[in-house]
C-alpha cells in the first residue's frame, strides 16, 4: 500500500506519495481524473498519480473555489474552461488541453456555477 497524503495550504497543494513530495499551485491543476482506484492530477507541469484515494477525498481537500465536479470521475478547474458544449455534454479546455466529459447528474449544477443558468 502506498503511503499518501494531500494537503492544501492556501494556494499551495502538497501531495506526498511513497515518500515523494510534490508541490503544486492550485491554479496549475487543470483537471482531476479518478480511474481504476487511482487519482490523476493533470497539471501544467505534468501528471501526478495518487493511488487508492477517492475523488471525494481530493474534492474535500482541494475545495470548491477552483474545482467543479462535472462527472463522477472528473473535477475540472474553472480557470481552464474555454467553453461548455451542452449538446455533446463536454467541457472544452483552454489552449487545446483536451475535453472533459459532463455527467447528467452534474450538468445542471455545473452550468449554474458557471453562470449559464440562473
Amino acid at each position: 500500500m502506498a503511503i499518501k497524503s494531500i494537503i492544501r495550504d492556501g494556494e499551495d497543494v502538497f501531495v506526498c506519495v511513497e515518500g515523494r513530495m510534490n508541490h503544486v499551485v492550485i491554479e496549475d491543476i487543470i483537471y482531476v481524473e479518478h480511474n481504476s482506484r487511482t487519482v490523476f492530477l493533470y497539471t501544467v507541469k505534468g501528471v501526478i498519480y495518487i493511488p487508492y484515494i477517492s475523488l471525494n477525498r481530493i474534492y474535500d481537500v482541494l475545495g470548491t473555489d477552483y474545482l467543479f465536479q462535472c462527472h463522477k470521475s472528473y473535477l475540472v478547474n474553472r480557470i481552464y474552461i474555454e467553453r461548455i458544449d451542452r449538446t455533446e455534454n463536454c467541457i472544452m479546455l483552454k489552449d487545446y488541453l483536451g475535453t472533459v466529459a459532463i455527467g447528467r447528474k452534474y450538468k445542471t449544477e455545473l452550468l449554474r456555477k458557471m453562470h449559464y443558468l440562473p
